[in-house]
């Protein structure tokens, strides 16, 4: 539905089953193949429809509201019953991805996508862009390798940093928090701490 649309395309695009191209949405490898084991019930806007038909009989008092979750719980068994029954050749196509790390706001494992590393919990928000925007300003772009050390010790040392204002590279370590169900991004230059703390 258009209140949940917008929300369902932004996590498919970060779990790598869709991609943007231009204005279009389009699937990727990883999705087409999501696809072709998906049930043609699920992939079908006669079950959108139907609900939508549901609700508002239900708004009429002509549906019991018991009567419609006892659908979805069914549809829901026959979901999982479904998911049961997929042939092993076909289920492997699913873990073959690489963890990167543990995701710091809920501890589930950390996959790459196009674009970005995302938390395999749906519920979670926590995204890693490749492209993140604190770090493009400094011409620095977020690896598999610097992922993974963000994610494990909550730093990493980059050597080729851009400064725009002096026109030139620089070295720091890249620190990432988690502050309040939010990323956080700083830098830390631990040698120049060192040298401070030698002269005094």
């Amino acid at each position: 539905t258009p209140a949940t649309r917008a929300g369902i395309i932004e996590k498919l695009v970060s779990s790598g089953y869709a991609a943007r191209k231009g204005r279009q949405i389009i699937p990727t490898q990883e999705g087409m193949e999501l696809i072709a084991v998906m049930p043609e019930y699920l992939k079908s806007a006669l079950m959108t429809a139907e609900w939508e038909n549901d609700l508002l009989r239900m708004e009429k008092g002509e549906l019991e509201s018991r009567d419609f979750m006892q659908g979805i719980m069914e549809l829901v068994e026959k979901i999982l019953e479904g998911c049961r029954n997929i042939p092993e050749s076909e289920l492997h196509r699913f873990h073959q991805r690489e963890s990167i790390g543990s995701c710091p706001l809920c501890g589930a494992e950390v996959y790459e996508g196009k674009k970005n590393f995302y938390c395999s919990d749906r519920e979670c928000s926590f995204s890693l862009w490749k492209e993140e925007r604190y770090l493009s300003g400094m011409k620095k772009k977020i690896d598999k390798k610097m992922a993974k050390e963000l994610l494990k010790t909550g730093r990493s040392h980059a050597k080729d940093l851009y400064s725009a204002k002096k026109d030139q590279t620089f070295e720091a370590d890249i620190v990432m928090k988690a502050e309040d169900g939010r990323i956080n991004f700083s830098l830390d230059f631990p040698k120049r701490e060192e040298r401070k703390q030698k002269g005094k």
